[in-house]
């Protein structure tokens, strides 16, 4: 904020004017006397106009501070969607007449015989078994100790205590000891079973019968008795078109003809699909497989409805709220005084001019600044700054506030 300030010039003598040069009139020359005295602590002349007060302000800028962008998942959505499908048939084998024929079947069976084994033959075996030898008397051991001779370092076992006394001739137990047995243990052989012997068992069968229809082959090792047997097999049936007749004998026609009822191809298309010719909706409906419905753009909230979750590696990221500033303290602007203001000062008395004296003439010049409000009686020349009015003062009286 740049300030500006309000400077004053100095009063000037411009010139002094003789009696009856024509130049001031006495009105202007009475403007120039000084009036009553101003009010108390206002020692400015008489007749001054108002100067309004020149105001500056100091600007302050805002408080801001930096916030980052504000970022969230978003993904494209799917959920499943199910689906109609509808029923169409056409017909693929046209009705015909059909007449039903009939006839009594007399089987011929024929007997075969098999052998069935109930327990098969096992051979014997023989008795397994080993022998183990048992002690039946222990054997006998003795502890020996090792004796060394002192002169030649000869060694030799013998019992504790060999060389007790006077026997001892130089030898000296080494510490060392063993076991030997003196007399051996007594044992006998005895033979064990391991597994008794078993006798050979026979085989232990029966004969089996059944009958077989003549012609069929019965299972593995049936063999025919030479028996055979006649036995109704029941009815057989069978519809042909009118004019046809069953090979064979026996048959007997139906007293009535039976219409055979059409072949038709049923299929299920989508809901919306077109159907082949000649095929017609039978207005059947059934839910057909489901499929997934997806968004193309991603979102933050899933669309309407209900069923969607996110579609796995859609996620991006997208602002939220854009990164910029937030104003901490506003800024504001701060008048002051920059040149105080003055008021108008009382008017200048109007005395009378003595005839005959002469009439110095002043000039007030004061410098107003570029931009400040200059006084409403102030006039400018074509050059510099503005000035104010011209003022007759009679000679032999003070300058008005000039101190010339």
């Amino acid at each position: 904020m740049h300030s500006r300030h309000l400077t004053l010039g100095s009063l000037a003598l411009v010139a002094v004017l003789g009696t009856g040069s024509g130049l001031l009139t006495p009105a202007a020359a009475a403007a120039a006397v000084p009036a009553a005295p101003s009010p108390l602590g206002d020692t400015r002349e008489c007749g001054r106009p108002e100067i309004p007060a020149q105001w500056g302000s100091v600007e302050h800028p805002a408080v801001l501070r930096t916030v980052d962008a504000i970022t969230r998942p978003a993904w494209r959505w799917q959920r499943p969607v199910g689906t109609i499908e509808r029923e169409y048939a056409r017909e693929s084998v046209a009705a015909v007449v059909l007449v039903h024929w009939t006839r009594t079947v007399v089987a011929v069976e024929r007997e075969h015989a098999w052998t069935v084994v109930d327990r098969p033959a096992r051979p014997g075996s023989s008795e397994e078994g080993h022998v183990e030898t048992r002690v039946v008397a222990p054997a006998v051991v003795e502890e020996q100790w090792e004796y060394v001779q002192q002169q030649t370092g000869r060694t030799r076992w013998e019992h504790e205590g060999w060389n007790a006394g006077g026997d001892g001739e130089g030898w000296s137990p080494t510490g060392r000891t063993r076991s030997v047995e003196t007399t051996p243990a007594v044992t006998e052989d005895v033979w064990v079973v391991d597994r008794a012997a078993v006798p050979a068992e026979p085989e232990v069968s029966h004969v089996e019968t059944a009958w077989f229809a003549d012609g069929t082959t019965p299972h593995a090792g049936a063999l025919p008795t030479g028996h055979t047997r006649d036995v109704p097999s029941g009815v057989e049936e069978t519809d042909l078109p009118v004019g046809e007749q069953p090979t064979g004998v026996g048959w007997v026609e139906g007293a009535t003809a039976e219409i055979s009822a059409a072949e038709e191809e049923r299929i299920w298309l989508p809901d919306g699909a077109e159907p082949e010719p000649g095929l017609v909706a039978t207005g059947a409906t059934r839910a057909g497989a489901s499929r997934l419905e997806s968004t193309d753009a991603t979102s933050v909230a899933p669309p309407a409805g209900d069923g969607w979750t996110e579609l796995p590696g859609s996620a991006v990221d997208v602002v939220v709220v854009a990164a910029g500033e937030v104003v901490v303290e506003p800024g504001w602007v701060e008048d002051f005084v920059l040149v105080p203001g003055e008021p108008a000062t009382p008017p200048c008395a109007e005395p009378a001019v003595p005839t005959g004296l002469p009439v110095v003439v002043l000039r007030t010049s004061v410098v107003v600044p570029d931009g400040a409000v200059a006084p409403a009686t102030a006039t400018s020349p074509a050059t510099g700054p503005g000035r104010v009015p011209w003022a007759a003062v009679v000679p032999g009286s003070a300058l008005p506030a000039s101190g010339a």
